[in-house]
């Protein structure tokens, strides 16, 4: 072999072998690194875990009625009524899942104006999903705004900021609501925003004129109190269970997906993330047919619960609380289903796929003994979903 030959072919193998042990190294370096990521997660959702209780939300009432009474003249409606509001707010903490704390929001903020619904952000448009003080309730899950539409919506989204308007500056969004059959005077939308991201979007209106400053910064300070409830409720479902062992490549969180997050179509992997949180569907506008029938399975036989030892309530009330947050989550995604599945009795077979990933999440993140013990998940299941009645979830 020539000398030119054969200095390229030993320079060619030592490079090679040089570069082989670097690969070694790296893939080393790496690995310490993903160790020592994992510690500082599993770390971080201890410290998650440890305040996963409720928020004081009479604390926070206290402070917040004390800064509106320091300044009385804020308001243009002269002054707010600060005892309803600090209900108001004690209302909407006590809710324990997303569809409690919504619900408790658009309720409470009902008691400030005419009417109020609020509307998910899901695929670029506002969906409507609950609605207080109109004559036909359900009306508002068949109306579905575009955010490119020029309406007040498109604002709220873009701006992150609420718009108190009379009705004759926005006809777009008159338009766009007159199903709901009213004719308002005044409009507010507030953006319920979530890990910086807009989730949501509640509306309001009156019936004459503008509504009032007073209620329209009343409505705003629930509304963000309604996203600390929901992050605090995220952190509870991030850190649930700090006992159970999760493998990195199985760590499972309810995070909205999101609060609510980048578009994808996964639904209880989701904390109500901005643009994945799923609304309640619209109904059908006609009964649907019923299926033929089916011979059906007999429900599962719910699985004794054993006594809990003191020292492991606390593991217990964490997986119980973990389970009902993600089968709400569920619900609220699919109420329709949910719905025409008792009639049918077919829930499973119909939100098989968001159950089993609920199910999976469930056993990640919830110690073995406690699953050994008790199955909360089943029970939620049953609560939740079908209302109490096993049979409705059929054969699974």
């Amino acid at each position: 072999m020539p000398l030119e030959d054969d200095l390229k072919e030993r320079t060619s193998a030592l490079i090679s072998q040089q570069m082989a042990n670097w690969v070694v190294e790296i893939q080393r370096a790496i690995q310490g690194h993903q160790a020592a990521l994992v510690r500082a997660l599993d770390e971080l959702g201890e410290n998650v875990a440890r305040y996963d209780e409720k928020i004081d939300e009479q604390g926070i009432a206290g402070a917040i009625a004390e800064v509106l009474q320091q300044n009385p003249s804020g308001g243009g409606g002269g002054g707010g009524d600060f005892a309803a509001l600090k209900a108001s707010i004690s209302s909407i903490a006590r809710g324990n899942n997303l569809s409690e704390v919504l619900t408790h929001l658009v309720d409470e903020v009902s008691r400030f104006v005419d009417r109020t619904a609020i509307f998910i952000v899901k695929a670029q448009a506002a969906v409507g999903w609950y609605a207080s003080g109109v004559d036909h309730p359900d009306a508002v899950k068949l109306v579905s705004i575009p955010l490119s539409a020029d309406t007040l919506f498109r604002l709220a989204a873009g701006s992150r900021q609420a718009h108190r308007v009379a009705a004759s500056q926005s006809p777009g969004t008159t338009q766009a609501l007159a199903r709901l059959g009213s004719r308002p005077q005044g409009m507010l939308v507030v953006p319920l925003i979530l890990r910086d991201k807009v989730a949501a979007v509640l509306y309001c209106d009156s019936d004459v004129g503008e509504v009032p400053e007073s209620a329209a910064d009343a409505a705003e300070i629930m509304v963000a109190h309604a996203s600390k409830v929901i992050d605090v409720l995220s952190g509870a479902a991030r850190g649930a269970a700090p006992g159970s062992s999760t493998s990195p490549g199985t760590r499972a969180t309810v995070s909205p997906g999101p609060p609510p997050a980048p578009e994808a179509e996964s639904s209880s992997t989701q904390m109500f993330s901005p643009g994945t949180i799923k609304p309640r569907p619209a109904p059908p506008l006609r009964p649907p047919t019923a299926p033929p029938a089916r011979p059906q399975a007999a429900p599962p036989v719910a699985r004794a619960a054993r006594p809990v030892a003191p020292e492991d309530q606390k593991s217990h009330d964490d997986a119980r609380r973990f389970a009902r947050l993600v089968v709400s989550e569920i619900k609220l995604y699919n109420e329709a289903k949910v719905s025409e599945g008792r009639k049918t009795k077919d829930i499973y077979e119909r939100l098989k796929e968001d159950i089993e990933r609920g199910r999976q999440m469930y056993n990640d993140r919830v110690a073995e003994p406690v699953r050994e013990s008790t199955d909360y998940f089943q029970d939620e299941l049953v609560r939740i979903l079908a209302g109490g009645d096993a049979g409705a979830l059929g054969p699974h």
